[in-house]
Parts: structure tokens; C-alpha cells; sequence
């Protein structure tokens, strides 16, 4: 990829940045926030914990299928237009979501917010790629990624402090302020590099793949209540299929597809996507799971659930500057290594110690993973991205910020699925025992990631080889 022109970062390059991102950490520490009051809302509410969980589900969906359209929005519109839509949303859905009588209320105020964090999310990192020197990127995106990465452990604590000593709805009053002074700070100081250009918006594109994400999604929740075997489950895979594989046909032979799949020619931007993909996966995945089986199984409140996950949150906010700096100055390997080790390290311990769970060792070991996923998050992104023409970051960028949210509602819905499946096999345990062994099972779930992100390590380290072979060749010729 050609190098972005060094330059001086200017101070409102600098504020812009920190207005978009306190903007997306918003909208993602209030999504995670929510994962601790689920038994809470199953009282108030009346409702599951299948109908429950859509809160969190519902919102990381809306992002995913907004997160589709950033390459789109960013090259129709003006960036300040984008900052703008993104506060306005952020506020409405957050006052539908504080005043909420009944659960529907509460989730399309949360399907409001997603369209917020859809929109910041991709916006953050596009401003990073485009109005950032390349010798910093890895930088600027580790410090964007402590943000984004640090929402989601923090928000259980967080939540569970909110919803114990006063009550669930005050976890939306305390942040919107918060969220209109970065919003405000980002429109004030953003800058547009690129004049918009009068592109024709692909609907067909677009509602193949948000009825590709939506049935995936019916599809798994499905199977918690029915089974893998009922219509309702394989019905809907079924049809996630077709959508998607004909949205990917109409973007690979259209002129101005809604997502550029040119991205994919490059060898290594598919690895790293799919590896970006299962990191944070299994990451959201431990933030629903740890707090509801702290609460269900070792009786704790809501409270000491989500501080269970602060020390992983604050290694991550440590860890990802400082291993983005490690990217500028030594490559992606070292990232590589080390978060493969402890990344595998920490779901190996979790199944291992699953039939002696204490808040200690769900502590310890969630920390571990964070180790892994603070050398990993941002700088698979982050190299990934780097290896895309310029005229491809933003596509490329919107993918990643996509399956970054879909990670997170699959991961989710997996799980939730996991544990409904689990209670309904054995109907006369007490929920003590259901959720303990629906846990054991979810671990399961976080190996067969971690292996499937041990086989992306090992091929994004193979073209990382075959593209320095190629170099050597070509110096050799030119000699």
C-alpha cells in the first residue's frame, strides 16, 4: 500500500479523533454495560433470558448492518454530517432507552444506538488510516483500539455498579452528557479530505446482506428455544446462505458495489479479517457469559459480576498503545506470537478449572485472554489495512468494523444458545447446575476459536514469508 504523506498531525486532526472515538466508547461501553442486567431485566420486564439477551444482540446487529454502509456514507457525505447523525442518534436512542415502560421501548431505543456506533466506529479508524502519517498508524489505531477494546470490559463493571446501588436505567442518564461533548468536540474539529462524490446507493446489495445477518442471527436464537433440528433454526441458516452468496456475486460483477470485494486480491487482508473476526468473537462472547454465570451460579450481585472483568480491562487499555507501537517499530510477528500464546493459554485454563469456578480464577483467566487479545485486536487491523491501495481503506475498514460487530452479536447468540440448549436438556437441575455446565460447554465454543485463530496466525505468518520471498526476488533482478 502507498504510504500516507508525513505530515504534522494537527491539533484538530488530534481532536477529531478523540471526539469520535469518546463517541464510539459510548455507544460500546453502554452495549456491555447492559450484559450484567439481564437478570434484572428478566424481573422487571417478565421475560427470558433468550427474549432478554436482543438487547445486546439487537444493538451489535444494527451496528453490523450500518457498519456495511460506512465505505458508502463516507464517500457520499460529509464527514461532519456522519459526526452529527451519529450524536443525534446516540441521544434519542439513549433517552428512549432510560425511559423505557416495557422491553420493546428499551430495544429500539438500543437499535437506535446502534446506528450511533455504527456510524463512529468505522469513522474513527477511517480518519486514523486517511489523516495520519503511515509511521504512526500503528499507534494512533492501537490508542483508537484501547478505546473501542476497552468499552466492552468496562461496561459490565460499569453496569453492575449502576444497576446495584441505584438502578439500570441511570446507566444511560450518566453517559449521554458524556456523549454529546464528544460528539460536539468531533463536529467542531473534524476535517474533510476528500469532497463527496454523487455515488448511487445499492439497495438490493444492502438487503441481501442485512437479510443474510438478520436470518443468521433468528437462525441461532432460534436453536435455543427449538433445537438445531427445528424449521425455525436450519430454515433461516438456510436463507442467510443464498442472501449472502448472492450479495456476494452482485459486489463482485457490479461498477460500484456496496463493499469494493477487490479488498480480497490482497493475501494477506483476508486472514487478518477473519482472525480481527474471532478475537473478538470469543472476547464478547467471555463478557456475556463470565458476568450471567458469576450472577446464576456463584451468587454474586450485579456489581462484583462486572468488576470481575476490570483487571482484563485495564491490561487491554495498557497493552494495546504499546503493542500498536510495537507494529510501527518490529512488525506484525511478534504481535502474532504473543497473542496466540495467551490467548490459547487463557480458554485452555478456563475448561480446564471449569468444575472449580470462583470469581478468582474467571478473574485471573479473562485477564489472561486480554493479554492475548491487546496484541492482537487492533494490529491485525491495522496491518491488514496497511496492505490495501489507498482507494480500498475504506471498504477494507468497513469490513473490518463490520465483522467486528457481527463477531460480537454471533458470539453472543452462540452462547446464549449454548446455555438455553443446556437448561432445557435438563429441565429439573436447578439453575445453579444448568448454568455451570452451559458454561463448560460455552468454553468448548472459545477452544475451537482459538484454534481456528491459531490456523489464520500460521497463514498470515506464510504470505508474510511469500511476500518478503517476492521482494528478495525482485531486488535481485533489479541488481
Amino acid at each position: 500500500m502507498e504510504q500516507t504523506n508525513e505530515h504534522q498531525v494537527t491539533k484538530k486532526t488530534n481532536l477529531s479523533i478523540i471526539g469520535i472515538a469518546g463517541l464510539a466508547f459510548c455507544g460500546v461501553l453502554v452495549e456491555t454495560s447492559m450484559n450484567v442486567t439481564f437478570p434484572t431485566l428478566m424481573r422487571d420486564f417478565h421475560q427470558s433470558l433468550n427474549a432478554v439477551q436482543w438487547v445486546t444482540t439487537g444493538y451489535l446487529l444494527t451496528v453490523a448492518l450500518t457498519v456495511v454502509l460506512a465505505a458508502f456514507l463516507q464517500r457520499r457525505f460529509k464527514l461532519r454530517s456522519l459526526i452529527v447523525a451519529s450524536a443525534l442518534t446516540f441521544v434519542i436512542g439513549g433517552l428512549l432507552c432510560a425511559l423505557a415502560p416495557q422491553l420493546w421501548v428499551l430495544l429500539l431505543g438500543r437499535l437506535i444506538q446502534g446506528i450511533s456506533t455504527g456510524l463512529a466506529m468505522p469513522l474513527l479508524f477511517f480518519v486514523i488510516m486517511q489523516q495520519i502519517p503511515f509511521s504512526m498508524q500503528g499507534t494512533y489505531a492501537g490508542l483508537g483500539g484501547m478505546v473501542i477494546g476497552l468499552a466492552p470490559s468496562l461496561g459490565p463493571t460499569y453496569g453492575g455498579l449502576v444497576t446495584q446501588f441505584i438502578n439500570w436505567r441511570v446507566i444511560f442518564w450518566i453517559v449521554l452528557p458524556i456523549g454529546i461533548i464528544f460528539g460536539l468536540i468531533g463536529i467542531a474539529n473534524i476535517q474533510q479530505i476528500d469532497q463527496p462524490t454523487a455515488i448511487r446507493f445499492q439497495f438490493l446489495q444492502y438487503l441481501l446482506v442485512a437479510i443474510g445477518f438478520i436470518c443468521l442471527e433468528m437462525g441461532l436464537n432460534s436453536a435455543g428455544t427449538s433445537g438445531f433440528s427445528s424449521p425455525a433454526f436450519y430454515g433461516n441458516v438456510i436463507v442467510a446462505l443464498i442472501a449472502l452468496i448472492v450479495f456476494g456475486y452482485l459486489t463482485s460483477h457490479r461498477k460500484h458495489p456496496l463493499v469494493n470485494t477487490n479488498v480480497f486480491a490482497d493475501s494477506i487482508y483476508l486472514p487478518c479479517l477473519l482472525l480481527y473476526f474471532m478475537v473478538q468473537f470469543i472476547q464478547i462472547g467471555m463478557t456475556f457469559l463470565l458476568p450471567n454465570c458469576a450472577q446464576l451460579t456463584l451468587h454474586q450481585n450485579s456489581f462484583v459480576a462486572g468488576l470481575m472483568l476490570l483487571l482484563g480491562a485495564l491490561i487491554s487499555a495498557v497493552l494495546l498503545p504499546l503493542t500498536g507501537r510495537l507494529l510501527d517499530q518490529s512488525g506484525i510477528k511478534k504481535p502474532l506470537i504473543f497473542g496466540a500464546l495467551f490467548t490459547n493459554l487463557a480458554v485452555i485454563l478456563m475448561y480446564a478449572f471449569s468444575s472449580h469456578l470462583s470469581m478468582w480464577s474467571l478473574t485471573i483467566f479473562y485477564a489472561v485472554y486480554m493479554v492475548g487479545f491487546g496484541f492482537l485486536f487492533n494490529n491485525v487491523m491495522t496491518y491488514g489495512l496497511q496492505h490495501l491501495k489507498p482507494q480500498l481503506v475504506g471498504d477494507g475498514n468497513a469490513l473490518f468494523s463490520t465483522l467486528q460487530q457481527y463477531a460480537g452479536s454471533i458470539g453472543t447468540a452462540c452462547v446464549s444458545t449454548i446455555l438455553a440448549i443446556t437448561a432445557a436438556q435438563m429441565p429439573h437441575q436447578s439453575t445453579v447446575v444448568q448454568t455451570a455446565i452451559g458454561t463448560k460447554y460455552s468454553y468448548v465454543l472459545f477452544i475451537i476459536g482459538a484454534l481456528i485463530m491459531d490456523v489464520l496466525i500460521i497463514d498470515i505468518w506464510k504470505q508474510i514469508g511469500k511476500e518478503k520471498h517476492s521482494f528478495e526476488l525482485l531486488d535481485q533482478d533489479k541488481q
